[in-house]
């Protein structure tokens, strides 16, 4: 496996059209690595050719997900990510390139010295990862070849590598499992762990609102209309805006991030994670919400009282499928419901528009559940470990470390 490197630190800010856009490229049967801007940049009609072609995708596992996240992350080494990146493509004699897997290089727990880990675009254990689907993209029915193919080459070449673990995720199981499992590899130089994770929680839309509306609970009916008659009642006139273009999403997308950053400081009611803390994630929400724009792919959707955005709910599209993402709002409209308001707005837009499902991020809770929607766990996350002493060693200090930042984080009080 051989990884990329920028020749020079590139500014956060510096626009991706602006990088070498190289040239389509032809795989023999087999796996290989692609470690070079120019190379990574070829791959463009391939990937997209590859995310069409998979039935339940998203925009998370899009091409234009991937060229902001190495850009603003790995090529800009936020966190603990070194500049240095792969991307594993799997190739088979009918079909073609049937897999992708980018990866990039990241210090363990930040610090240099903890050894590092392969990191799939989208996963990491220093930097806010603005996703919880990270990528690999497998083509519609090959898909439990292309992860064998994937996970065999990153095995092999851990042998040669300096990676102390290397992380593949959304491999989805033939059969459900309970629990973890570990496996040792032949030559007993690396084991395999493969753990189970929460796919995104799918509500699937109906031919009509009617229709939908007849599936919720009778509290959740009479939320979604008891909440937009009090708007009117108590303040007046109120109205939901979409913004789509990407002159409108640009503007709406500053109001998105200071709407969540003040909800994420907010004490009252359940207390909210700041998935924006810096300008790095600013300016990847920033720069991918605008190609999401430029392709009709993005909605961000606001709240407005007397001309005030008071909330916005961004929903970003794939092919027949609409992805729940970051919100904000205002904490003296709480009362209102108002991600409510949005999101009924929303689902009957994306039933008028013929979207077949919405997906909500991955993991149970009542305000995914009560829309209706279901959550599986069946896939799969395989991490493999190096088991050279040196690695061994490096692996007892991530662990010491990891403990001892739990304790000052969680003091016991006497």
């Amino acid at each position: 496996m051989t990884f990329g490197r920028a020749s020079a630190r590139p500014e956060a800010t510096a626009p991706a059209e602006l990088l070498p856009p190289g040239t389509p490229m032809a795989f023999r049967p087999g796996c290989h690595s692609v470690a070079t801007l120019e190379g990574f940049y070829a791959l463009e009609a391939i990937w997209r050719q590859l995310t069409a072609s998979t039935p339940a995708s998203t925009a998370f596992q899009s091409w234009d997900f991937a060229v902001e996240w190495l850009n603003r992350f790995v090529l800009a080494r936020a966190g603990g990510a070194t500049g240095r990146f792969t991307v594993i493509v799997a190739s088979e004699s009918r079909a073609g390139v049937i897999g992708l897997a980018p990866l990039f290089e990241e210090h363990s727990l930040g610090q240099s010295n903890l050894g590092t880990t392969l990191q799939p675009f989208g996963r990491s254990h220093s930097m806010e990862t603005l996703t919880d689907e990270p990528i690999a993209i497998l083509r519609h029915g090959y898909e439990h070849l292309a992860a064998r193919m994937l996970m065999s080459r990153i095995a092999a070449d851990g042998r040669n590598e300096k990676w102390d673990i290397a992380v593949l995720y959304g491999i989805r199981s033939r059969e459900k499992a309970s629990r973890a499992s570990v496996s040792l590899s032949g030559r007993l130089d690396t084991i395999e762990v493969t753990r189970l994770r929460d796919l995104p929680m799918t509500l699937p839309l109906p031919a009509s609102w009617p229709s939908f509306e007849s599936r919720l609970s009778k509290s959740m009916r009479d939320n979604v209309a008891y909440y937009p008659r009090r708007l009117t009642r108590e303040i007046g006139r109120w109205r939901i805006h979409s913004a789509r273009s990407p002159a409108e999403v640009a503007i709406t997308t500053e109001h998105l991030i200071r709407l969540h950053r003040q909800r994420s400081e907010s004490k009252a009611g359940p207390s909210h994670r700041n998935h924006l803390p810096g300008e790095t994630e600013a300016s990847f929400l920033g720069g991918w919400f605008q190609r999401l724009a430029r392709r009709d792919q993005i909605s961000l959707v606001s709240l407005k009282i007397a001309g005030e955005t008071v909330a916005v709910q961004a929903f970003v599209e794939a092919r027949r499928c609409i992805s729940v993402y970051y919100s904000g709002y205002d904490e003296r409209w709480r009362q209102y419901s108002p991600l409510t308001v949005i999101t009924a707005e929303v689902i009957r837009e994306a039933i008028a528009r013929g979207f077949e499902r919405l997906e909500f991020p991955p993991g149970e809770s009542a305000w995914k559940s009560r829309w209706g929607a279901l959550s599986e766990k069946t896939v799969d996350e395989k991490s493999v470990y190096s088991v050279k002493l040196s690695a061994l060693f490096r692996g007892l200090a991530r662990r010491l470390n990891q403990r001892r930042l739990w304790r000052a984080e969680n003091p016991i009080v006497e």
